[in-house]
């Protein structure tokens, strides 16, 4: 019977049981042009391995800045953490916008259809094709450190937004590189790059905190616009 049990184990591939993303709380200084304009938390929670998992992140403008910035947003994304893979299921977006004399209210809604093999925008009924590892703007880092954590190649992932969905060019920047954080200084990283046909951007993922995004930079190409997401806490 123990030579049944360790037969069977060893024809499981070596990822059989990945290593799950951890249930987190996490706030990140927001920067665009170099200035700080408010702040995100991002927090992740999976209450068992058959329920889907929630990521939450809430940004809005701090301080005077609410003066120039009219925008605060609410992003949930509905993920899955199977025995090897990170899954995105749904993104739901809530943006606010606040005028002298009104407030606007906008949702933003992109789901996995498996029955029809397609992935919908809920509010404008458009339709893209399903792809394996599809990921937001907001996951797709966290798919990334999942990837790395498990030592799994990071390829073929695609970036699904409400305008399009884009193929990912991913790659590790071979550069040592060190950044210093506000809870804890000269942190060593991996520099993961990751370009489409409208972005470049760039995560340095924490190696003494199971690869956890530490700094964030994404770059629009199209209004050669930067933002840069800063991690000021982290709280498992």
């Amino acid at each position: 019977m123990k030579l049944l049990t360790t037969l069977i184990l060893l024809t499981f591939p070596f990822y059989a049981f990945a290593k799950p993303l951890e249930n987190f709380k996490a706030v990140f200084d927001v920067d665009v042009y170099g200035f700080t304009v408010g702040k995100a938390t991002q927090t992740f929670h999976c209450d068992t391995e058959s329920k889907p998992c929630l990521l939450t992140s809430r940004a809005k403008p701090s301080g005077w800045m609410q003066r120039f910035i009219n925008e605060s947003a609410v992003e949930k994304i509905t993920l899955h953490q199977t025995d090897n893979q990170l899954q995105w299921i749904q993104y739901h977006k809530s943006l606010t916008r606040r005028y002298d004399d009104r407030t606007e209210h906008k949702t933003i809604t992109l789901k996995k259809q498996p029955k029809i093999k397609q992935i919908t925008f809920i509010e404008q009924q458009k339709h893209w094709p399903i792809q394996d590892k599809v990921f937001d703007e907001i996951s797709i880092s966290y798919a990334i450190q999942h990837a790395m954590l498990n030592k799994q190649p990071l390829k073929d992932f695609y970036l699904q937004g409400d305008k399009q969905q884009q193929k990912l060019n991913i790659y590790i920047d071979e550069t040592d590189e060190i950044i210093d954080l506000p809870f804890e200084e000269y942190l060593n990283t991996t520099l993961i790059v990751f370009k489409s046909a409208n972005i470049d951007a760039r995560v340095w993922l924490l190696n003494d905190y199971q690869y956890f995004p530490g700094r964030i930079e994404i770059t629009n190409k199209e209004n050669d616009k930067t933002i840069t997401l800063e991690l000021l806490k982290l709280k498992r």
